[in-house]
């Protein structure tokens, strides 16, 4: 959901290079200046189709579109992800990519039929991947018909910005953060997503805020090994399972399923939000490996939030309280 003054400020932004549709965009963003310093690729009003990734591999880069009417759209078939913000050659990254920003555009993915790129099946084929980035920003974008997770942060990303977006259409997860800390999630509108709104593996202080979770497949947030986060002023509204799902991190799925030790999502803090719809406000997934009865282990917060159905714990007699009610 692009900010109402996205078009004014656009007449202020200084632009390096200019891409129009029907120019190579891939093209552009390889002969900017290797010197480092900061550029901005202006992408004007219009189709770009692509048939390939597009990938950002260079430090200070500012990808900005005209608005809405500015759109990346990835042909049907095609099983690669749209944006890839880092090392994409390699499955770990070979860097950290840092200081870039992906602006006021619709983005909109393939349908392929592979959640993962058949040649680099460690690549997510997804809108945009962010692999190994820092000071990251997507703002006032329009992202949907994503084969995989639309946004995703992967590879020890961290200091990200997501926000002003409207992110929907997912055969998986809306927006899903792997191994990644210190991301601010504000003001999206994230809907309709096949799986969850919002899944994470391993996430760490990071600030969930004002952001609407709306009919998601399963749950509005999926939390796993989730630390130390703040989930303040956001509204859950008719998500299929819950609103919330804190489980721990699953290591093995047979012959049983059995997470990794000491993995229970904790420390968390949830205030001020708002539950609409879902069958319960919250859920918990816990195992004999990784629960809330665990020595050290520190229960969420559940503090002012506002609801029309209770949360549900899982043997709490066994595997103790997960949430804190103050």
């Amino acid at each position: 959901m692009p900010s109402a003054n996205a078009a004014a400020s656009e007449q202020k932004v200084k632009c390096s290079a200019q891409v129009k549709p029907g120019q190579d965009l891939q093209q552009a963003i390889d002969r900017l200046p290797a010197n480092g310093k900061p550029v901005t690729v202006c992408l004007a009003e219009g189709e770009f189709p692509l048939r390939n990734l597009v990938s950002i591999q260079r430090d200070n880069v500012r990808l900005r579109g005209a608005g809405a009417g500015t759109v990346l759209r990835m042909a049907d078939g095609v099983q690669q992800p749209l944006l890839v913000v880092g090392d994409y050659q390699n499955q770990q990254p070979s860097r950290v990519i840092h200081d870039v920003a992906i602006e006021n555009m619709t983005l909109i993915g393939s349908t392929g039929d592979k959640e993962f790129m058949p040649e680099r099946p460690y690549l997510s084929n997804s809108v945009v991947v962010v692999r190994s980035g820092q000071n990251v920003r997507m703002a006032d974008l329009n992202v949907s018909k994503c084969r995989s997770a639309c946004l995703l942060s992967e590879y020890d990303s961290h200091d990200l910005v997501i926000e002003n977006n409207e992110v929907f259409g997912a055969i998986w997860d809306g927006v899903s953060f792997n191994r990644s800390a210190k991301i601010k999630l504000i003001n999206n509108y994230i809907h309709d997503n096949v799986a969850a709104g919002l899944t994470t593996e391993n996430l760490e202080d990071s600030e969930i805020r004002d952001n609407r979770f709306e009919r998601n497949g399963s749950q509005g947030i999926y939390l796993a090994d989730a630390r130390r986060n703040r989930f303040i002023n956001n509204q859950f509204t008719g998500n299929k399972s819950s609103g919330l799902f804190l489980a721990c991190s699953i290591r093995y799925r047979t012959p049983e399923i059995l997470c990794w030790d000491n993995s229970m999502s904790q420390d968390n803090v949830f205030e001020n939000n708002r539950f609409e719809k879902n069958p319960f406000t919250y859920t918990i997934g816990v195992d004999r490996a990784a629960n809330c009865a665990t020595p050290g282990f520190t229960p969420n917060v559940w503090r002012n939030n506002q609801a029309d159905v209770a949360g549900v714990d899982i043997e709490p007699q066994r595997y103790g309280y997960c949430m804190k009610h103050e």
